[in-house]
């Protein structure tokens, strides 16, 4: 509205007074034009939020085109932690370098027609709290973590690619069931009532899907300060579920292209580091420690956890 009055106010004044050059005018009219443009265009780009209705957070869910990537490689250890964990990391020149909190849902097949589960094919919407403008909202990207051949080690060591956004959904629709439209009401009508509370994520295409676990997580990631330290590459990460239960994990990710020997060497690394953690906490290094997920399945979903184990995808603990 600004700039129209101040473009009819130079017409004004180009009828008015004559003793401006016409080449003059004709610049700032430019000149004017050009800035209406960008200020339209910036306008009509800002972000719109509405106002939180009840709290201070607003409470979003979007996918991101940034959350598209590529496969990549995760490899981890899992380790139990204790009131020293913080200062043995410190003292291995690794520091405090995020905090986040991210909830995961996983979905397969209503019981007892798992599917993903047991191929080693755990498919989650992960909602991340994200600060949006001064407000507090959530940002999630369907992902997948498909088993490898080898995928976990004795010692618990595990190998998974990883896939996320846009890549993620395609797949899992690629492995969906096909199902008649009475098969597809059955399937809803046993869907899991346990989370009938909450919002749950959906995906276009995969409505035989259901929710078969929900954990929210409390993360602190750690990193070397140095790139000169010998574990510089890998990542630690403190996790506590909302169910108390707390984990840590030895990280280190590959692209899709990496050589089996280069996936080797990062495993070797993470074993000793894990090895040295445990050592220094008086831990036992032997024993298997049992990720947020398999916690929260053996104790919601036992049948679901027993057949994971049947399957093979799933230790039990030592």
């Amino acid at each position: 509205f600004c700039i129209g009055v101040l473009m009819m106010l130079l017409a004004f004044i180009a009828a008015t007074m004559p003793s401006i050059r016409a080449p003059s005018l004709h610049k700032v009219l430019l000149i004017a034009s050009t800035y209406s443009l960008r200020f339209s265009a910036a306008y009509t780009t800002l972000p719109v939020f509405n106002a939180p209705r009840s709290t201070a957070e607003v409470l979003t869910r979007s996918m991101s085109a940034s959350a598209e990537s590529d496969v990549e490689i995760e490899i981890e250890k899992k380790f139990a932690v204790n009131d020293q964990t913080s200062d043995i990391l410190k003292s291995y020149g690794f520091d405090v370098v995020q905090k986040e909190e991210f909830v995961d849902w996983y979905f397969d097949l209503p019981a007892p027609r798992w599917k993903f589960c047991l191929d080693d094919c755990w498919f989650r919407y992960r909602e991340k709290k994200v600060k949006i403008m001064n407000n507090w909202g959530w940002r999630g990207a369907w992902q997948v973590k498909r088993g490898r051949k080898g995928t976990r080690d004795t010692d618990g060591m595990t190998t998974y690619e990883e896939l996320q956004g846009k890549a993620a959904k395609e797949l899992i629709l690629d492995m969906l069931p096909e199902v008649t439209a009475n098969e597809s009401i059955e399937l809803k009508c046993k869907s899991n009532s346990q989370y009938s509370t909450h919002d749950i994520p959906y995906l276009e295409g995969g409505e035989q899907l259901v929710p078969f676990a929900r954990v929210e997580t409390f993360r602190t990631c750690w990193k070397a300060t140095s790139t000169v330290n010998e574990f510089s590459g890998l990542k630690v990460d403190i996790d506590k579920a909302d169910s108390g239960y707390m984990v840590g994990e030895v990280e280190a990710l590959c692209d899709g292209i990496s050589s089996q020997e280069d996936v080797e060497n990062e495993k070797e690394k993470i074993r000793k580091f894990v090895d040295m953690i445990t050592r220094e906490s008086e831990r036992d290094n032997e024993a298997t420690t049992i990720g947020k997920l398999e916690f929260v399945l053996m104790k919601e979903s036992p049948d679901l956890y027993n057949a994971c184990v049947k399957a093979g995808v799933i230790h039990r603990p030592k």
